[in-house]
């Protein structure tokens, strides 16, 4: 896995459904999403024909969602106003070719489409170059699979499923980890999480650090303009202020998960090798030591003691000869040994 592709987080406002057709309603929810510090705001891209057919108990739901080509550039260029990203959902071709249009940053294949290998290719062939792939309630093969087709795109393989509600403990986390291995022969993927947990659980803020902390470099999550509307896809979302908590709590995880380093000090900070140094122990004397001591463990032990110059490593005086006498109980100085 690409070390330039996981080295920051990357937090998804997911809309959704959530701008139920309306113009206005979609611009304040792009408003929100910037305003609450995400990087990306998500909508869904609907045409009913894509998704249903008209029999369906939710087609004329769809219906509603549907808007203008001009509608969608407009918001397009607002979320460039206010520096978002734009993503969509796409479910066919005519939902996937005005993404293109409209020249959004990043599309999403929903989970429903995971095996949809005419969409897959679509996808693949389009100029859009970074997929979101949504997997959850996805096997491990079906993820593979799609991952040869968009083999050419950057990729993010999405975990979490929206349950309505998620227990928590059906979350599978670990599959980040798992994911994260198994897929890191593929440079172009990031394993990403989308996080369903109820707004009211103690845990909305923290799931997606766990998921963070396992490997996910890209997390979604739901926002509303305010639970008390109830809008669509209200379920599992936080309202902005509340989504501000979360971003800052992310970035704040994110900031202290760090970026350990494969050499002897793993790259540690500043105020961790000064802590360092505050505790260790200096190099003393066990015993009263003649000139010309060659030093054994036994000569020697760790106390602290006010002096400067002073030795920490006690092996690093094991059979070094002593320049002067030393007294019981007194540090051994670099200047004392040959």
């Amino acid at each position: 896995m690409s070390t330039d592709l996981t080295s920051k987080i990357e937090i998804i406002a997911e809309l959704a459904q959530g701008f139920e057709g309306r113009p206005d309603q979609a611009r304040l929810l792009i408003k929100a999403a910037a305003a609450a510090g995400a990087d990306a705001a998500k909508f869904q891209l609907v045409y009913a024909d894509e998704v249903a057919t008209t029999d369906y108990k939710y087609y004329e739901l769809f219906r509603s969602l549907e808007m203008s080509d001009a509608v969608w550039k407009s918001l397009a260029t607002y979320a460039a106003e206010l520096e978002i990203k734009l993503y969509m959902d796409v479910f066919g071709k005519k939902s996937l070719h005005l993404a293109e249009k409209i020249e959004v940053a990043a599309v999403k294949i929903h989970g429903t489409d995971i095996t949809n290998i005419g969409l897959l290719n679509e996808v693949a062939g389009s100029s859009i170059q970074k997929v979101l792939l949504g997997a959850g309630g996805a096997y491990l093969s079906e993820i593979e699979q799609a991952m040869e087709v968009l083999s050419n795109k950057t990729v993010v393989v999405l975990l979490g499923f929206q349950g309505y509600p998620t227990p928590d403990e059906d979350n599978q986390i670990d599959r980040v980890r798992l994911l994260a291995q198994r897929l890191g022969r593929y440079p172009n993927v990031i394993v990403g999480f989308a996080d369903h947990v109820l707004p009211g659980s103690p845990l909305r803020y923290v799931l997606a650090a766990v998921a963070m902390g396992a490997g996910a470099r890209v997390l979604e999550k739901h926002l509303t303009l305010g639970q008390i509307m109830k809008l669509e896809d209200h379920e599992a979302a936080l309202n902005p202020d509340e989504f501000l908590a979360f971003s800052q709590t992310i970035r704040g995880c994110m900031q202290a998960l760090g970026n350990a380093e494969e050499i002897d000090d793993f790259g540690m900070s500043e105020a961790e090798q000064a802590y360092r140094k505050m505790i260790r122990r200096h190099v003393v004397s066990n015993r009263a030591l003649k000139n010309g001591t060659k030093i054994s463990p036994e000569d020697v032990g760790l106390k602290r003691t006010p002096a400067e110059f002073v030795i920490t490593d006690l092996s690093s005086v094991y059979q070094r000869i002593l320049k002067r006498d030393i007294q019981q109980n007194s540090p051994i100085l670099l200047a004392d040994i040959n």
